[in-house]
């Protein structure tokens, strides 16, 4: 009996090749799932930081990415967009940028936002309380990709974006992230 019998799945081979999307790429709309390592991978290599300042500039190359390549890898990049927001949704974290002053939803939402664009690395020195973020900084552009990068795939008004995530990743949705757990694990390569 081979391996492919044995596990029960087919194994598949993505091939390169022009007007092909890269191969990690064909995996993730195969899937319809896309990893951790695979959004900072995106965010990495798609924002456009000589545009710092022009948040809109910043993001046209990763729109322009994701709406290049289909339905499967938008909704894929929002439902991970979602769930790293959500895990970053925390009391712990929210009291490390805000110490013991008030403070509103969105700005915490905005300031999680900061996280998911400067790398696996610094997303998982803010989760493990290594780094802390600052409470005057956010960036809230990166939550209208999915919607604008389907919006261009499609000619339609962002506003009729179809996808809804499975996590939320509004500010207290995280209820166990606001009990007294102390907050999530780090993502390492190949985790989601």
């Amino acid at each position: 009996m081979s391996d492919n019998q044995n596990s029960g799945k087919e194994r598949k081979y993505y091939t390169a090749g022009e007007g092909k999307p890269p191969i990690f790429v064909q995996a993730i709309i195969d899937n319809k799932r896309m990893s951790a390592v695979d959004f900072f991978h995106i965010t990495d290599a798609y924002l456009d930081w000589d545009k710092a300042g022009n948040d809109a500039a910043v993001l046209e190359p990763l729109i322009i990415f994701l709406s290049k390549w289909g339905d499967e890898l938008i909704f894929a990049f929002d439902d991970m967009m979602a769930e790293l927001l959500y895990s970053l949704d925390t009391k712990k974290i929210a009291r490390d940028i805000y110490k013991d002053a008030d403070f509103s939803g969105d700005d915490f939402l905005y300031t999680r936002c900061v996280a998911l664009v400067n790398s696996k690395r610094f997303y998982n020195d803010v989760v493990k309380g290594r780094r802390k973020m600052k409470a005057n900084l956010g960036f809230e552009a990166i939550l209208y990709v999915p919607g604008l990068a389907w919006a261009r795939l499609h000619d339609r008004n962002s506003k009729d974006y179809p996808h809804v995530t499975e996590f939320c990743y509004e500010t207290m949705s995280n209820v166990e992230g606001w009990s007294t757990q102390e907050g999530q694990g780090e993502i390492n390569d190949g985790e989601h």
